[in-house]
């Protein structure tokens, strides 16, 4: 690369979730070959799946995540984001500058680090998640909740003999009386 200003940049998008695998991968393809023609170095991409959108884009409810972590010089998010504006099958996209970078190689090592330690963390969930279900699936299960199923809460009584609290509980239409009255001779 040369001696521009090279920037590091995050940029999220969310691609039409009816998509085929294929016309997907051409997409990315595509995305990424904008990346090499503008001298940018992709230092990760993560696919994060069919998720679910906080609100409809487009008339859809679901979307196709991905991230794309890249170095480039300055004029390359103008020129990805105009390419995913042209795309139908970008819904959403979103790019986030991380400041300057001098040192190529030490961010690529540190992404590759970041990702081996993400790697690793996901390695021991799934690994407790599995131990948690296999000891559900046997019955023991004790997580060390203590919370108990009370039933029905008779330590309360029904809702409908509960006339002592002077509001109309119960449903019957028998006349209350209130704090300050007798009782009356009846």
């Amino acid at each position: 690369m040369s001696t521009a200003i090279l920037r590091e940049y995050e940029t999220l998008f969310v691609v039409n979730p009816e998509l085929t695998d294929d016309a997907a991968n051409a997409t990315f393809d595509r995305l990424k070959g904008v990346l090499e023609k503008m001298n940018a170095e992709l230092l990760r991409e993560d696919r994060w799946g069919k998720r679910k959108l906080s609100f409809e884009v487009k008339k859809q409810g679901r979307g196709n995540y991905s991230l794309f972590h890249y170095v480039g010089p300055v004029g390359v998010v103008a020129e990805l984001e105009r390419t995913m504006r042209n795309l139908d099958e970008i819904i959403r996209f979103l790019t986030v500058s991380n400041g300057n970078v001098f040192d190529i190689a030490a961010k690529r090592a540190e992404v590759e680090k970041m990702v081996r330690e993400r790697a690793a963390d996901k390695a021991k969930q799934d690994a407790e998640r599995r131990e948690r279900e296999e000891r559900m699936a046997q019955g023991g299960g004790d997580d060390g909740d203590d919370r108990r199923d009370r039933g029905d809460r008779g330590d309360r009584g029904d809702r409908d003999d509960r006339d002592d609290r002077g509001h109309g509980g119960g449903g019957d239409d028998r006349p209350r009386r209130g704090r300050d009255e007798e009782p009356s001779a009846e």
